[in-house]
């Protein structure tokens, strides 16, 4: 009875169970942890295939553009390129390309029609591939799919030729305009020193007054609100800001970084910021050589010497030489062409001065007329027109818009700004630094505010005597300035404008009448942005 009693109080059998089910729980958990370690392992590898693909994706773009640089037409012929290629119309990845490299990524292009066209047409390619209205017009689409693992990413890039109207800032010379270096000796070096890019090595050499081409500077302070292209490259003191947003890209034609330190005393050196996109090795943009072509459009107005043109709305004041030094003066409506071009040529029965195209923001007078083709320009429009001079124009008062106007001011020299210090007789030897010296006082616009795109085809925009008097307020450009130098509107010494310098978005997608477009414009990239499926 006892030994009955001492077995049923053994408790083998139930230490046996604790194990088995301690056994089970940690299977149940590993088995948990193996599921979950394999499908974090899968994320990753789904988010690594993704990331691949969008790679592949940009080399396709890549691809499309490098094509394109080299040949303008290779959009046009639709999918009758040279092979290899990568290129489907719209609905088609069959034709597609392997990304160079070992892990197997391939990428394919469609041509994206324009609005209401069904699909590209070799045959007729401006109006099956160009958007004919709205805010892209000229431009074409493609769109660049990747392929990795079981990942695909697609982006649609924008092409657009590229204008001068593209950027609220364009220069071919980040430098001065041979005509600022005082004397004619140095001023003959410089047209051929100085007409070289900084990477041909323009600042290796010194000119007769024995110091190198200008190096122009953006310091702290200096901001471009807006898309800016150079053909040649930035220098940099502080920090200057570059673009507004992402949409504003920052084209440079040297190659990378695309920018120099400016040999800067400041302590902090050069640290740009580049708010938009810093793109280097752009392709270089060359204006046309001359205006000439405008005074051919038909409807257009064509005066001889000099003019002066003040804007009314849709209207403008027109005052000529009538003969024996007298003048005259007109209201007339806009052109139909939109068009106004001063040309040179002989004033009847006046005894101006012949035209000279020499010009010296030292030594600049305002004659009350003269034979060359210059027009001074001012008011308020609300039309659109481009004023075109086969000299100068000189901006002599504010001009500014109502409405939606649109103004192109085109000449083949400079585009000025009245600042008569002195105000006829120079200075003493007409050598930038010279002392500024006048018996007659001097004048000025005070703040100024111009709307409009401005090209100098030949030389630069400047304001006339910048390095005399005193400071003479804010100059507010809103629009866009192309030139072949950097001209001068002020100095560090505290003569001169400040500059508050404003695209006018509407010249992405509207220019003014027949405003002139580089020599054989290459497409650039207008907007990039993810096609998700």
């Amino acid at each position: 009875m006892r030994l009955r009693r001492a077995r049923f109080g053994e408790e083998g059998g139930y230490t046996m169970i604790a194990v088995i089910g301690a056994i089970t729980l940690v299977s149940m958990l590993a088995a948990a942890t193996l599921a979950a370690t394999k499908g974090d392992i899968n994320q990753v590898q789904r988010d690594i295939d993704h990331r691949r693909a969008h790679a592949a994706a940009q080399a396709g773009i890549a691809d499309y553009s490098f094509h394109l640089n080299n040949d303008n037409s290779y959009w046009s012929r639709c999918t009758n390129v040279p092979s290899p290629n990568a290129v489907n119309l719209q609905g088609s990845t069959a034709n597609s390309r392997s990304v160079p490299g070992p892990s197997g990524e391939k990428y394919a292009i469609e041509l994206l029609p324009a609005t209401g066209k069904a699909n590209c047409d070799s045959t007729k390619p401006v109006e099956t591939m160009l958007e004919s209205s709205g805010t892209n017009t000229g431009s074409f689409r493609v769109r660049s799919t990747g392929f990795a693992g079981n990942a695909k990413a697609s982006i649609v890039a924008t092409y657009k030729r590229a204008s001068l109207l593209d950027y609220i800032y364009f220069t071919q010379y980040e430098t001065s305009d041979p005509v600022t270096y005082g004397d004619e000796e140095t001023i003959e070096a410089a047209y051929d020193q100085c007409t070289k890019f900084r990477r041909e090595g323009r600042e290796k050499v010194n000119l007769p007054n024995g110091s190198p081409c200008d190096r122009i500077v953006f310091v702290s302070g200096d901001q471009i609100k807006g898309p800016l292209h150079t053909n040649d490259d930035l220098a940099i003191c502080g920090t200057p800001k570059f673009g507004r947003t992402g949409a504003d890209v920052i084209e440079v034609g040297a190659p990378p970084k695309g920018w120099i330190n400016g040999e800067c005393s400041s302590p902090s050196g050069a640290n740009p910021t580049f708010i938009g996109p810093l793109v280097t090795t752009a392709p270089v943009l060359k204006p046309p050589s001359t205006n000439s072509r405008l005074k051919d459009i038909p409807e257009s107005y064509i005066y001889s010497c000099q003019t002066n043109i003040v804007l009314e709305g849709t209207k403008m004041k027109v005052t000529r030489n009538s003969g024996s030094n007298t003048t005259t003066t007109n209201t007339v409506a806009f052109p139909s062409s939109g068009v106004v071009y001063v040309q040179n040529g002989s004033c009847p029965g006046s005894s101006w001065p012949s035209c000279s195209s020499a010009y010296s923001p030292f030594t600049a007078t305002y004659p009350a007329g003269s034979d060359c083709g210059t027009v001074k320009v001012s008011g308020t429009y609300s039309g659109e027109l481009t004023i075109a001079a086969e000299n100068n124009i000189i901006i002599t008062g504010n001009i500014e818009k109502t409405g939606q106007g649109l103004l192109g001011l085109i000449a083949n020299n400079f585009v000025r700004v009245w600042h008569p210090y002195p105000a006829q007789t120079g200075r003493n030897s007409g050598v930038k630094g010279d002392q500024c010296v006048s018996s007659e006082g001097s004048a000025s616009l005070g703040n100024l505010r111009i709307e409009a795109a401005i090209l100098a085809i030949d030389h630069s925009f400047i304001v006339d005597h910048y390095d005399c008097g005193e400071e003479l307020g804010t100059l507010t450009i809103k629009g866009a300035i192309a030139q072949k130098f950097r001209g001068a509107v002020g100095t560090t010494g505290g003569t001169g404008y400040i500059k508050s310098y404003e695209y006018d978005d509407r010249l992405r997608y509207m220019e003014p009448p027949n405003f002139l477009d580089p020599v054989e414009p290459a497409w650039h990239i207008q907007r990039e942005t993810l096609d998700y499926p």
